[in-house]
């Protein structure tokens, strides 16, 4: 939640008067502020004896950071529903009496890949060294953002994946195809979940 600019400049008056954060937050709470509020406020500020005080570090937004992290889940985003089609075309191939329809299917999702991969790599190689170098860009409010976009997207795979899966089993048309390309978006989704999970997580530890 964005502090109000009027609210934080109260707070770190406040501070700098000698105020206890408990009488801070009782006059704002009497005042009509929520605890919310009033705890966003009072968290910007870091519980110092330093005067004046101290601010904490806050998200920053930048248009390189836009288009750096929109290009790299856009990429990786393409290259995943390219991974769940070259898998199930190779499913059907393998199991299809005609194998041969599914050849354009596979070359095209391999040509997708060939592409999407190597620049895909380059882009995250590149943002955890600079990541390495300066922790401060883990704070970075649209790769956050993107992140948890991400993570939403690939939670909303899985439980459709795993509504459909019961569905087929329910109504009878669950066959060992169908279960194998469960299987593939299921494992995709899951893999970029705990993947950018962890990315989160060790941002929060930055």
């Amino acid at each position: 939640m964005a502090v109000n600019k009027q609210l934080s400049r109260f707070v770190r008056d406040a501070l700098s008067a000698g105020k206890t954060r408990a009488e801070i937050s009782q006059a704002l709470t009497d005042s009509g502020w929520s605890r919310s509020e009033v705890a966003d406020a009072l968290d910007a500020w870091a519980e110092t004896v330093f005067a004046p005080p101290v601010p904490r570090p806050q998200a920053t937004v930048s248009a390189r950071d836009f288009f750096i992290y929109a290009l790299t889940f856009g990429v990786m985003i393409f290259a995943a529903i390219h991974v769940v089609q070259l898998f199930h075309a190779l499913i059907d191939f393998v199991l299809e009496e005609n194998r041969y329809r599914w050849a354009g299917g596979i070359r095209w999702s391999m040509s997708v890949l060939i592409v999407t991969t190597p620049v895909y790599l380059w882009l995250t190689v590149r943002e955890r060294r600079k990541l390495a170098e300066d922790p401060a860009l883990h704070r970075s409010a649209i790769r956050r953002w993107l992140m948890y976009v991400t993570l939403l997207l690939s939670a909303a795979v899985m439980l459709g994946d795993g509504v459909a899966v019961i569905y087929a089993f329910l109504s009878g048309d669950f066959t060992l195809q169908f279960f194998l390309k469960a299987l593939v978006v299921g494992g995709v989704a899951g893999m970029i979940f705990l993947f950018y999970l962890s990315d989160i997580r060790r941002g929060d530890r930055a």
